[in-house]
């Protein structure tokens, strides 16, 4: 009984020092330094390169399920556009969730930014066909698309007088959360952009996504990757800016942190209790050791 207590209030307190791991850093600013990868290096870096006549199309091929992860991906990309006064287009062939969601979050950044809408940005909306789409935008956006998520002709918006087709595309960045139809929605563009007009591609992905995504990155397919919830902190970092992903990353580091230092306490208590146990065994004479002669007990 007295065992089963002492597991039952261990295991309470090991929960309670998870979330206090977890909430101290999101609700103070206790912050890790981040250590940038290369791979959102060499996104971030390619961003700054577009050329000012050519656009970024960022598609945002997730729903509410994945902002956990594709959120702040798409807030720190969204806020270097703003910053560096790239034009963009969002938009979605896979997931009507996306560029609603991504409105919201680009609506407050581009005006910190002074960026209008319609002028320096727009929202093409959620457009079925995938492959058949992206083919037919290539060729003829203001055809394909024909109009934003509030169903404004795309010939009105100011934006779209010199965007015509996949010429006028400097990168597309796939912000993706899983597959469509069985295959990941970055492949389309690598096939259907880069493999037949070579359009730029870089992505973002959810951090169980990303080794898969390696053999393009080192092949030269896509130009860069934000890897889950560390790829959208470092390219924060590259911002120059402390967003949800680098207080998510630090409270997740401090309960990693914690759970390691767990593990190593509960080891040496095992073997301490194995030790101590082994010494009293060798201290109790056993059962069948013959008795002390009768003189030594008289």
């Amino acid at each position: 009984m007295v065992e089963k207590k002492r597991v039952f209030y261990i295991r309470r307190a090991i929960f309670l020092l998870i979330a206090a791991a977890v909430a101290i850093p999101l609700l103070t600013r206790i912050e890790f330094p981040m250590i940038v990868g290369w791979p959102a290096q060499n996104l971030y870096d390619f961003v700054d390169k577009v050329p000012t006549d050519k656009i970024v199309v960022v598609s945002t091929s997730w729903s509410a399920g994945s902002q956990g992860e594709c959120a702040p991906q798409t807030a720190a990309l969204i806020r270097h556009l703003a910053k560096s006064g790239k034009r963009f287009a969002i938009w979605s062939f896979s997931d009507i969730q996306g560029p609603e969601l991504a409105q919201a979050i680009a609506e407050p950044v581009t005006k910190e930014y002074n960026r209008e809408y319609g002028v320096d940005w727009v929202n093409w909306g959620y457009k079925t066909g995938a492959s058949a789409m992206i083919r037919g935008w290539a060729k003829d956006i203001w055809g394909t698309v024909k109009e934003d998520m509030e169903g404004t002709p795309v010939e009105e918006l100011p934006f779209m007088e010199d965007v015509h087709s996949h010429e006028d595309i400097g990168l597309i960045v796939d912000i993706s959360a899983g597959a469509l139809y069985g295959v990941n929605t970055v492949n389309y563009y690598i096939q259907f952009l880069k493999g037949l007009y070579n359009v730029p591609v870089g992505y973002a992905c959810t951090g169980v996504m990303a080794p898969e995504a390696f053999p393009y990155l080192d092949s030269g397919q896509i130009v860069g990757m934000m890897r889950g919830l560390a790829g959208a902190a470092e390219y924060e970092t590259l911002v120059g800016f402390s967003g949800d992903a680098t207080r998510r990353m630090t409270a997740q580091s401090f309960a990693h942190v914690l759970i390691i230092a767990l593990i190593i306490i509960g080891n040496a208590g095992y073997f301490l209790s194995k030790r101590r146990r082994r010494v009293e065994e060798a201290q109790t004479p056993s059962s069948g050791a013959p008795s002390p002669p009768e003189e030594q007990r008289e």
